[in-house]
């Protein structure tokens, strides 16, 4: 676990060494970092009324650029390219058509064109929207920073998009839950007859994450962690305490997003989900009673879902259903299936900063062992969260991002049982966050 975290401190150090030495000799997109060579049908110049000179990949980073400066007169020129000649015109001159079937540098497509018969000849064979540049500007709004904590964004990047991360993440409970009551582990002990029972669960991982854009309509998403758990339990009516550790490997999440719906505009999105989870972390015989410190389910999971996402301005409402459908293992255990509700609002000022809360609901089924339920499994839990994301270097053709979430249950209802006057319940409560940085670029897909 320190090795991991040495690793993530280490990487947050190396595009900064880049960017010092002065390493990164091509000339690359100011919003995205992308290499303006990879780009030239698409290319941008913006000129500061103060003479400083910025280039973009194409029309809708070029656009963020004017947006995120409060408008077309913080600039004495904003020069484009039409797309068939390659010949620069001023932007506010161009015709564009936006949300095309071609997407050369950056989402949303917008290109840009010299001649309006020739913009519609291209819109009639390959879809989209002629704009004008005015109406352009209202499109954009800084995409990749809305990606959600706990559930997952509707929006898509462009084909060919890859992005990596690694993060570490915290959790602890320390609230026994009867039903919706919350108890101190303290006062549970002391219950009559109550001769054991939970006091704490904290758990520690570090976190690797990665993405690509297969089509410009389908992403791969994959995740996987090494986790550090421990649980401590009262023995002999509180008069002793014993703790559980187990470290290991977790099972591999593996989605497909696709998007079948989107607005021309850009503004709101709607696409399907399916994922599968791969058996890679142990399940342990010894813990059957603790579930929680399980590495893996033990057997395959399937999911699926449906994600729903609505941009206004600078704000961004995600929403997402899912379902998931856990597998008896080898063990004659069955972790109870899934059902989830989320929703997340977040703010993006600008294409640097994004700022959010996010709030979801997950309801567990019972967990099953020789195919009888155990009691003290199962029941909902909502929390809340709150995500910041900060986009701190472009370097390397592409952007690097720190985030931070943290989060608390808002409402807990969770099972418990009683057998011969004793209470078996689950631990709730507590708190849980993490801090991730990932890089992102785009390779050129033509």
């Amino acid at each position: 676990m320190k090795k991991m975290i040495v690793v993530f401190l280490m990487l947050f150090c190396i595009p900064a060494a880049f960017a010092a030495a002065g390493q990164e000799d091509r000339p690359a997109c100011q919003v995205c970092g992308m290499y303006i060579d990879e780009y030239q049908k698409t290319a941008g110049k913006l000129e500061y009324n103060d003479g400083k000179l910025v280039q973009s990949c194409g029309l809708a980073c070029l656009l963020r650029l004017v947006v995120d400066e409060g408008g077309p007169d913080a600039f004495k020129s904003l020069l484009v390219k039409d797309f068939l000649s390659e010949k620069t015109l001023q932007a506010q001159e161009a015709i564009y058509v936006l949300s095309s079937k071609i997407i050369p540098d950056m989402l949303p497509s917008i290109i840009a064109f010299q001649d309006r018969a020739e913009a519609q000849h291209f819109k009639d064979a390959y879809g989209g929207e002629l704009v004008t540049f005015s109406q352009a500007l209202l499109t954009i709004s800084p995409t990749a920073m809305t990606m959600p904590a706990r559930i997952k964004t509707a929006v898509l990047p462009a084909k060919g998009s890859s992005g990596i991360g690694l993060g570490v993440m915290q959790m602890k409970m320390d609230t026994v839950k009867v039903g919706s009551d919350s108890v101190e582990p303290g006062d549970f002990i002391e219950r009559p007859g109550q001769m054991m029972g939970p006091k704490e669960m904290k758990a520690d991982g570090t976190m690797l994450m990665g993405t690509y854009g297969v089509t410009d309509t389908l992403t791969l998403d994959a995740n996987a962690s090494y986790l550090d758990k421990e649980m401590e339990m009262y023995t002999m009516g509180g008069n002793r305490t014993v703790t559980d550790k187990n470290s290991g490997l977790s099972d591999v999440s593996i989605s497909l997003r696709y998007n079948f719906l989107k607005s021309i505009y850009y503004n709101h999105f709607t696409t399907l989900l399916a994922e599968v989870s791969l058996p890679t972390g142990d399940f342990e015989e010894e813990y059957i009673a603790k579930p929680g410190l399980q590495m893996g389910t033990g057997d395959f999971t399937f999911g699926g879902g449906l994600l729903y996402t609505y941009r206004y301005k600078d704000f961004w409402l995600h929403s997402m259903a899912g379902y998931t459908h856990k597998l008896e293992n080898s063990d004659n255990f069955k972790f109870g299936d899934e059902a989830r509700l989320g929703v997340a609002l977040h703010y993006t000022p600008n294409y640097d900063v994004m700022v959010g809360v996010e709030a979801d609901t997950v309801h567990y089924d019972r967990n099953e062992l020789d195919g009888d339920d155990v009691g003290n499994s199962g029941g909902s839990r909502s929390m809340l969260t709150g995500v910041a994301s900060w986009r701190f270097l472009t370097a390397l053709g592409g952007n690097f991002n720190l985030r931070l979430t943290a989060g608390l249950p808002l409402y807990e209802d969770l099972n418990h049982t009683t057998q011969m006057g004793m209470e078996s319940v689950q631990l709730g409560g507590g708190w849980f966050g993490s801090v991730s940085l990932s890089f992102k670029r785009r390779f050129a897909s033509n």
